[in-house]
């Protein structure tokens, strides 16, 4: 079973005997118009007479990877987060996703133990770690929230019941920025996302307004048991 939405396209285009773009491009019209991701891949695997049961994703491993990977080391993590906060303020193909986003915020706030600075970690073993994260948060909203062409809608139908709080949570927040609203990452109280710095709310930022470095504000929050991260109190 892949765990990845890149996985799961590269497994079908070979099977099927197409390129991955022709498939890729296939499944995201399919999605615009209210399609699930697997619903969409399995389709597809119908008409080149597949077994569609063979394309499927396990959401529930893809949070266990993704807590693994934010397990491994305190200050890996808080590189990554680094990372994906300044890529979801970015404009342009660079920019996270900001569902997936908040996927990942709601996955740090299942985390309270992660080790402090237990390895020396190298610039590649970071980035890879970031790529991976990236894949399994942008694959985890497509088969955790419904989708159509304005994006989040709500929770998939078949979402597992252990994970729809997330998913609950990745709605909520998506529909609140639609409406120009912000969850601060820091307190987690809404906002007005136009006056928001480095994701945060006026008031938290002034109280880092001596820290530049969007590493060092991801570590405030909450210190070492890191309660914050703008966890989602559904």
């Amino acid at each position: 079973m892949s765990l990845t939405a890149r996985e799961l396209l590269h497994k079908l285009a070979d099977d099927a005997g197409l390129t991955y773009p022709t498939v890729a491009k296939r499944v995201n019209r399919m999605m615009r118009k209210g399609s699930g991701l697997i619903e969409s891949v399995q389709e597809i695997a119908v008409e080149h007479k597949l077994k569609p049961s063979k394309y499927k994703i396990n959401p529930v491993k893809i949070v266990n990877e993704t807590e693994k990977i934010l397990r491994e080391d305190y200050t890996q993590t808080l590189m990554i987060s680094a990372v994906l906060g300044q890529m979801v303020e970015a404009r342009g193909k660079e920019r996270f996703p900001p569902p997936a986003f908040f996927a990942y915020t709601e996955m740090l706030s299942r985390i309270s133990d992660t080790p402090r600075d237990v390895k020396s970690e190298t610039s590649v073993e970071i980035e890879e770690r970031t790529t991976r994260v990236i894949e399994l948060m942008t694959t985890l909203v497509s088969v955790l929230c419904e989708w159509s062409e304005q994006g989040v809608v709500g929770v998939a139908g078949d979402c597992p019941e252990t994970l729809r709080d997330i998913a609950r949570a990745i709605f909520r927040k998506t529909k609140l920025l639609q409406g120009g609203l912000w969850t601060c990452i820091s307190c987690g109280n809404i906002v007005e996302a136009r006056e928001t710095r480095a994701l945060m709310c006026i008031e938290c930022d002034s109280k880092l307004s001596g820290s530049r470095n969007i590493e060092d504000r991801f570590e405030s929050l909450g210190g070492n048991d890191r309660k914050g991260y703008g966890r989602s109190t559904e």
